[in-house]
């Protein structure tokens, strides 16, 4: 009698556990878990902007997902852009050495002079210059050859022009200066010689992430030249500062923490690519003789007990884990209703 109330309740037992065969029937207990995990790496060192990701967002490839500041080069005045010679992904450091800068820009004047008051004419207030003063010059070997210019600088009796408007002005020219615009003799301040203006070498530390102008492009003071990041890119590409989902797939952690710096091949972020979602169940020893690698079986997931899914046995733990029992995965049909934590059971 004793023996055969022992044998119910083992059957019982039997029929409790995970892995449970009635009437040729298996059902393996388990959770969705992802599959695979990727991660998502700063491509180079910097501060981690604002960001709208979490864990558990599912992502298209291309996504933009973070923003890593970069080091903004500007437009110092108002000019052209006579020459670019960076590219995305280039050293600027190799740049610069091989072109002397990463691009020229060249102001609207195209000429500065250095005076003096000797030849002025001479009444004293003649021989006073002031820095900001408007004048007038005009060639002293041809007097159809006229401008404008302000005063730059003054030191002693000499002072520095930059020519705001010219008519056929010549490079090295001698030049008159003067303070009407008839260019009276009683209001000579000196003379001088007409000098170009150099075209001036933007230059920057680092690599280059982007660059945003182009040769003969006309600029303004604070338009964007180039985006510098400190560190080497992979495969010498450029981009525009942020940090894309490399494939459809769902965020499974948020490392990237907003306003902290993040350094180069830091982790950001990890995911599961899209279809990359298993199921996972502890078994018994004593069912691992009815499982085997590569056997199909049908999927419920608890939340939608109507709809099945089909599973296949893609691996069966070799090492039990700390309750004797050995995990068995099973890989599962594309659906979108199929998220990580979710509970199923697998049967055949």
């Amino acid at each position: 009698m004793k023996k055969r109330a022992f044998a119910g309740i083992l059957a019982a037992l039997t029929l409790m556990s995970g892995a449970a065969c009635a009437e040729g029937t298996l059902s393996l207990d388990g959770e969705i878990r992802a599959g695979q995990t990727k991660s998502i790496t700063a491509p180079y060192g910097g501060v981690v902007g604002d960001y709208t990701a979490q864990a558990g967002d599912e992502a298209q490839a291309g996504t933009a997902l973070f923003a890593i500041e970069t080091q903004k080069v500007y437009a110092d005045f108002d000019g052209t852009v006579s020459a670019v010679f960076a590219e995305a992904g280039d050293s600027a450091a190799y740049v610069q050495e091989r072109y002397g800068a990463l691009a020229y820009l060249e102001r609207e004047t195209l000429y500065t002079a250095e005076c003096t008051s000797s030849g002025a004419a001479s009444d004293n207030e003649n021989k006073i210059v002031h820095p900001g003063e408007r004048v007038y010059i005009r060639s002293s070997s041809d007097s159809s050859r006229k401008g404008e210019a302000v005063v730059t600088s003054v030191s002693g009796k000499g002072y520095a022009l930059e020519v705001t408007r010219e008519g056929d002005l010549r490079v090295n020219e001698q030049i008159k200066v003067y303070r009407e615009s008839d260019f009276a003799s009683d209001s000579c301040i000196g003379s001088g010689k007409l000098s170009r203006v150099d075209p001036v070498a933007v230059t920057a530390e680092g690599h280059v992430l982007a660059v945003h102008v182009s040769d003969g492009q006309t600029v303004a003071r604070g338009d964007l030249l180039f985006d510098i990041v400190p560190d080497a890119l992979e495969g010498r590409n450029g981009g525009d500062g942020s940090v894309s989902m490399p494939e459809d797939g769902v965020l499974l952690s948020i490392g990237a923490v907003s306003g902290e710096s993040a350094a180069k091949d830091q982790v950001l972020a990890t995911y599961c690519p899209a279809g990359e979602m298993r199921l996972v169940c502890s078994v018994d020893e004593d069912s691992l003789s009815k499982i085997e690698t590569g056997m199909k079986m049908t999927v419920t997931l608890d939340a939608y007990p109507d709809d099945a899914l089909e599973g296949e046995v893609t691996g069966i733990s070799r090492v039990a884990d700390e309750h004797g029992k050995f995990d068995v995965t099973l890989s599962l049909e594309a659906d979108e209703r199929v998220r990580v934590g979710m509970n199923a059971t697998a049967e055949q």
